[in-house]
């Protein structure tokens, strides 16, 4: 048997919703999951204070220290960071963060085999710098380089030669000259880093901007499988396909004879196989052994595939049968790393 040990830094386990699914599913797998927080271990004693799912209630029981680690989210303090640390020394954990978008753009520019993928991008500090991109590009996106969600994203498209700016966040549109431009600019660049690349315009037959969420995750031989695959449909005027800034989904069959006839079935393999190969590039390039990402896609006009973003912790697909097949991926992953772990210590 194998004790999962899944750490979050919430104190309530029922806040976080697939937990429960997980939790289910490691029962049903013959492991055992326990949740925990950093503040809940005793390095000393190498033991954590832990949760256990028992007759449908979360009870606190005490644990040795487990065989893997699921992280779920980033430290939540220095000291939780010191304590996560050490536990890496000596145990297994699932995730690895992919960093900021800039770093995940200079790790694939670097690795080659995906460039190709690539929107050309460009970290800005200055409103000077994001006019200067755009003498080379009519209409842009500017957004945080750490940004989640679609939160945050612009479209800046250049009028009359840049004498006026087309400004789109969310679906409000407003038009506004030079000065108020570099206002809005440098009010944004100064709580966060952004980047500004070309806008790549991927829109269905209607007209409505959407991208692909390709699904990815290890099972439990350790190789990359496509969980999910759907289309994301910005509302009508937005630029954010994202289902949390108002997007919508579809049935990826549907969705995909719909825009692309005859070619819907060519058209879903490439999207699978984009999606895993990847996967195993990104392990590649990062020399880490990621275990679940999200890939974002759109396609041009020409139907090529443009890299939108890769996120290291995704959330749950859409659908909710999906849900079940995420948690399966994940303990299964997660015994499948820990008896990997077992033998290179031997």
């Amino acid at each position: 048997m194998c004790l999962i040990g899944y750490l979050h830094t919430r104190k309530d386990p029922r806040k976080i919703g697939k937990l429960y699914a997980f939790a289910a599913t490691a029962f049903a797998e013959g492991e055992t999951l326990f949740y925990f927080t950093s503040g809940r271990v005793n390095l000393e004693t190498r033991t954590i204070q832990g949760l256990v799912l028992e007759n449908g209630d979360w009870v606190e029981r005490e644990f040795p220290f487990p065989h893997v680690i699921y992280n779920d989210s980033s430290p939540g303090s220095e000291t939780g960071e010191e304590i996560i640390d050490e536990l890496r020394e000596i145990i297994p954990f699932t995730s690895h963060s992919v960093g900021d978008k800039m770093t995940v753009y200079e790790k694939l520019m670097d690795g080659k085999t995906f460039a190709y993928y690539q929107i050309p991008s460009r970290e800005v500090q200055h409103p000077e710098e994001v006019l200067d991109f755009m003498r080379d590009h009519r209409e842009v996106i500017f957004k945080p380089v750490w940004g989640h969600k679609g939160l945050g994203v612009v479209r800046l498209t250049s009028l009359n030669g840049g004498e006026r700016y087309q400004v789109t966040e969310q679906e409000e549109t407003t038009v506004v000259e030079e000065a108020s431009l570099r206002e809005l600019l440098a009010e944004r660049l100064q709580e966060v880093l952004h980047l500004v690349q070309p806008f790549i315009l991927s829109r269905t037959k209607s007209g409505q901007a959407f991208d692909f969420r390709i699904h990815v995750q290890k099972n439990g031989e350790g190789r990359w499988v496509n969980t999910a695959t759907y289309p994301r449909i910005a509302p009508p005027g937005s630029v954010v396909a994202n289902l949390s800034s108002g997007g919508y989904t579809a049935m990826l069959e549907s969705f995909l004879e719909q825009e692309f006839g005859a070619q819907a079935f060519d058209m879903r393999r490439t999207l699978e196989v984009f999606g895993t190969q990847l996967a195993a590039h990104m392990d590649e390039v990062y020399r880490e052994e990621f275990d679940e990402l999200g890939i974002d896609i759109g396609l041009d006009q020409n139907g090529k595939i443009w890299l939108y973003e890769i996120n290291w912790r995704p959330g749950v697909p859409p659908t909710f049968y999906l849900e079940l097949d995420v948690a399966r991926n994940t303990i299964q992953y997660a015994a499948y790393l820990a008896k990997k772990h077992a033998k290179l210590v031997r």
